[in-house]
């Protein structure tokens, strides 16, 4: 299957403030893995710094959104989910979104993985 973007479905139960131990873990990973910032940690760290204030409080993070290889996009919506996307099909769309899903189920986050299920994706989708 072509993979567009991995969704995160996190359980009903779940708080964002409950995200507060792994999201900084999962954003250093994301980083890595797809190799952006590195000459620039300072950035990672802003990024890092202004997502946790939002978890602490118990508010929607930003996730990253901004120009770049691959975003966490986390939708404007009453659902606690998000999105790793990237403007193509790719495999490494899968391969991080397992990792992330397999980081999150090590902390006791309850949540489920879907595939291809971004708005944008079906509006692309429809045009072809």
């Amino acid at each position: 299957m072509k993979i567009w973007n991995g969704h995160i479905i996190l359980d009903k139960s779940v708080k964002w403030k409950d995200l507060e131990e792994v999201w900084e873990e999962m954003l250093r990973m994301f980083f890595k893995e797809t190799k952006q910032f590195r000459e620039d940690p300072e950035v990672i760290e802003n990024i890092i710094e202004e997502n946790l204030v939002d978890i602490r409080h118990n508010r929607k993070p930003e996730g990253y959104n901004r120009e770049g290889k691959m975003r966490i996009v986390v939708p404007i919506s009453s659902k606690k989910e998000f999105f790793i996307y990237r403007g193509v099909y790719s495999d490494e769309v899968r391969v991080i979104t397992e990792k992330i899903s397999k980081l999150l189920a090590k902390h006791g986050i309850k949540h489920k993985v879907e595939w291809n299920d971004m708005l944008l994706f079906h509006m692309k989708k429809r045009r072809r």
